[in-house]
């Protein structure tokens, strides 16, 4: 659908700009919904027009963030296929971007929010859905917090296990999680290496996790090609297999957002080796690797280090599931 809603605003011709002041749109209605169309405006914007179905109260105010602004209610005139216009009032989020793929980025979220909502969507609901698309749009423009090597190899693992769902729900659980899944016992950690060495950094605490916990790294190399994986595969596989649960797929969203910042139109579509990755995958207990172990001084701490694991011997599948049965999820199909 995603792709339907970005072949829609492609097809778009941007309506002249009206002379009376009036926001002119350029729109198309989306398949099996009456109260959305994809707009174009006159400075070749792609827009979401939400039709409400109540008009009670007073109208939230309008937001403006550097890629993305929304005014709710507002009175406009469309114009169809047919070149039939109308007047009416909508609620309007717009990308303020050019860039193809954080359009594809925009239309994507906006087919999540409107699959939420329902063909019905309320005024309070509606403001609240467009609040959570604001604030996803808000991270992209902020500096990356973490590589797009690391968030590859996460998004890869969520794509492969058994059960995409659990995995997204204890995935990256706050901002200062010491690992990316924390699920009841399990503690597992993601990290790759672009080279054929297997080296990682991790923290001090990530390999003295705590008492009673099953702590587990999974390893994987990863190597970019001409044609390959990308995140933006990743990211439709994953709502693929997630189905109807929109919480997560805002989730996912927002977590790739905030980690790609700026970086993310430039890196949805940079392709990797995805034999490379299936292949080499392999899962390490964090307590046994080469790492520091001693009691950290007094003051000291956020201590990080460089770990050798080519003489680590892997961990079996079947006995991580024999650690802890909820493994049973979070590993790919073919191995366990």
């Amino acid at each position: 659908m995603t792709a339907a809603l970005f072949e829609i605003f492609e097809a778009l011709a941007a309506p002249p700009a009206d002379q009376s002041g009036t926001p002119m749109f350029a729109v198309r209605p989306v398949a099996s919904y009456q109260s959305y169309f994809v707009g174009k405006d006159s400075q070749c914007k792609a827009c979401l027009l939400v039709r409400t179905s109540d008009a009670s109260g007073r109208a939230p105010p309008p937001i403006r963030l550097e890629s993305l602004d929304a005014q709710f209610e507002l009175g406009c005139r469309i114009t169809d296929a047919r070149g039939d216009t109308q007047d009416g009032r909508f609620t309007v989020a717009r990308c303020r971007s050019a860039e193809p793929e954080t359009i594809r980025y925009f239309l994507s979220v906006c087919h999540i929010i409107m699959r939420h909502m329902g063909d019905t969507p309320s005024r309070t609901a509606l403001a609240s859905a467009v609040q959570r698309l604001a604030s996803i749009f808000q991270s992209i423009r902020r500096p990356p917090v973490r590589s797009l090597n690391g968030l590859f190899g996460e998004l890869f693992l969520i794509s492969k296990c058994r059960s995409p769902a659990r995995a997204l729900a204890a995935w990256r659980i706050d901002d200062s999680a010491r690992f990316d899944f924390s699920t009841g016992d399990i503690r597992l950690e993601v990290k790759t290496c672009a080279g054929r060495l297997r080296q990682h950094t991790f923290s001090f605490d990530q390999c003295n996790p705590p008492p009673g916990t099953v702590a587990v790294l999974a390893s994987l190399m990863i190597e970019r090609v001409p044609r390959g994986l990308a995140l933006s595969d990743l990211i439709a596989m994953i709502q693929d297999r997630i189905g109807d649960d929109e919480n997560l797929l805002l989730k996912l969203h927002d977590v790739v957002a905030s980690t790609l910042g700026t970086s993310l139109a430039i890196s949805l579509d940079l392709p990797f080796d995805q034999r490379l990755a299936e292949s080499s995958l392999r899962y390490f207990d964090l307590r046994t690797i080469p790492a520091m172990r001693e009691q950290l001084p007094a003051n000291v701490s956020d201590v990080r280090f460089a770990s050798d694991l080519s003489g680590s011997e892997p961990l079996d599948a079947t006995g991580l599931v024999d650690r802890d049965p909820l493994f049973w999820d979070l590993l790919p199909a073919d191995i366990a």
